[in-house]
């Protein structure tokens, strides 16, 4: 099943027809068109779509696994169809008529927005039964090919099964984390045929030279084995890679991770919303913890902001032991007070995990790449099963990848973890060296 539905030329093929069907359909119930005129009319919409999608390499750029498909190529072929339709009105001196273009074009639309919605929803339910899911295997074994899985797991549209891992530095049948060592990557051909391996993923800091040049030989040797590399996570975790174009050869760039113009205005926006709404929570929870008695209600830490700014976070401080003040401090409640920050811009509802003051001149260059982004006052690190540098690895994945929706996600994450009663990660990063605290 996976080679056949998997094919380029099935892809074509289902397209074509369902284009041509479609053009039946709408052809068929307007006015004023014979049975052939209805027939030549949606040939010729099918034959203009997929040869301009054979052109584009829709097909050969389309990995069957994937449930969403080449939406540029898609929306760039429909629109070369639809100037090739008034191309040939124009030429043909009015003849076909204006409507029939409109009927023509808005035909291969809708059945090529439905092709594909169908497509998707088989897919899914598909992969559900085991069906077109990845089987990937990584070559290099340390805490980054940790953090790959746990990366690639979190992914499930993408239907990917980590096997295991090669590494020439680790005993076979060890494990890794949650990973197994098959064997060696000079292997790679013999555990890529026993285990089906579909996909590789190599981390070139964790692999020798040679194992580096073995694992692309096999890729020049296997069009069907797809193969990735990642460099140092910490820093292509929190880079952009893009395309070298104007005539370069094969390259990519790098470049700092950065948020797009709307991103920064809407994650800006939902900021300023939320920080208003939790303000009454904010001064309710101000107002029992002063009934409770005590001084010095909230603490201030001076933490880094973007581009390493210095700025002042106000936290709730901890009361006496067992106390609802002291409750409070230890849950996220207790960073409730720093919500003026976030109005002024200062901090972030999500975001990485805050560094204090102190570590400004940390000779860590990963570490000044979480300062990209405003510190949140939850995000990846809040959610974490403990305050391991995997937590350092999920801020910066956090960037790299940022998206609205993954702000969504993890702030109604947050909101069912304190519903839940689950501890809170404390708010700041702690590192070497004591970050000035004052009362407030």
């Amino acid at each position: 099943m996976n080679r056949v539905l998997g094919h380029p030329w099935f892809g074509l093929l289902r397209d074509a027809l369902s284009v041509y069907v479609m053009n039946v359909l709408v052809f068929g119930f307007a006015d004023n068109y014979r049975t052939w005129e209805v027939l030549v009319l949606a040939g010729i919409a099918a034959i203009l779509q997929t040869g301009w999608f054979v052109v584009a390499d829709v097909y050969d750029t389309s990995h069957p696994r994937v449930a969403r498909p080449p939406l540029a190529h898609l929306v760039r072929g429909l629109t070369w169809v639809l100037l090739t339709y008034l191309a040939t009105h124009f030429i043909t001196n009015g003849e076909p008529e204006r409507r029939t273009i409109v009927f023509g074009w808005s035909a291969t639309v809708v059945a090529i927005a439905l092709i594909y919605a169908v497509r998707a929803v088989a897919l899914v339910s598909l992969q559900r039964k085991g069906e077109f899911r990845e089987r990937l295997l990584i070559v290099g074994a340390n805490l980054q090919a940790e953090t790959v899985a746990e990366q690639i797991a979190a992914q499930r549209t993408h239907a990917l099964d980590v096997v295991g891992v090669l590494d020439e530095f680790s005993a076979r049948s060890s494990r890794i984390g949650p990973l197994q060592v098959l064997g060696d990557p000079l292997e790679l051909e013999a555990i890529v045929e026993r285990y089906h391996v579909t996909s590789v993923v190599v981390l070139a800091t964790a692999v020798s030279w040679e194992a580096q040049e073995h694992v692309m030989q096999v890729a020049a040797q296997r069009p069907g084995l797809r193969v990735f590399m990642v460099a140092g996570v910490h820093d292509l975790l929190s880079s952009e890679v893009v395309p070298a174009r104007d005539g370069m050869p094969s390259l990519v760039r790098l470049r700092p991770a950065q948020l797009r113009r709307s991103e920064a205005v809407v994650k800006r926006a939902m900021d300023i919303a939320i920080a208003l709404a939790l303000l009454p929570g904010l001064a309710l929870m101000l107002v029992l913890v002063r009934l409770g008695g005590g001084s010095g209600v909230t603490r201030i830490v001076e933490v880094l902001g973007r581009d390493g700014r210095t700025v002042r976070m106000r936290l709730l401080a901890p009361g006496a032991p067992g106390s609802l003040r002291s409750r409070l401090a230890a849950g996220r409640a207790g960073k409730l007070p720093a919500l003026p920050g976030v109005l002024r811009g200062d901090l972030s509802i999500v975001g990485p995990r805050p560094l204090p003051a102190s570590s400004a001149g940390t000779r860590d260059p990963w570490r000044r790449r979480l300062l990209l982004m405003s510190p949140g006052l939850t995000g990846p690190w809040d959610l974490a099963r403990s305050e391991v540098e995997s937590g350092l690895l999920d801020d910066l994945a956090y960037i790299r990848t940022y998206t609205v929706w993954a702000d969504i996600r993890l702030m109604l994450r947050s909101l069912r973890r304190t519903v839940m009663r689950e501890s809170a990660v404390p708010a700041m990063r702690e590192l070497p060296g004591t970050p000035r605290v004052h009362g407030g």
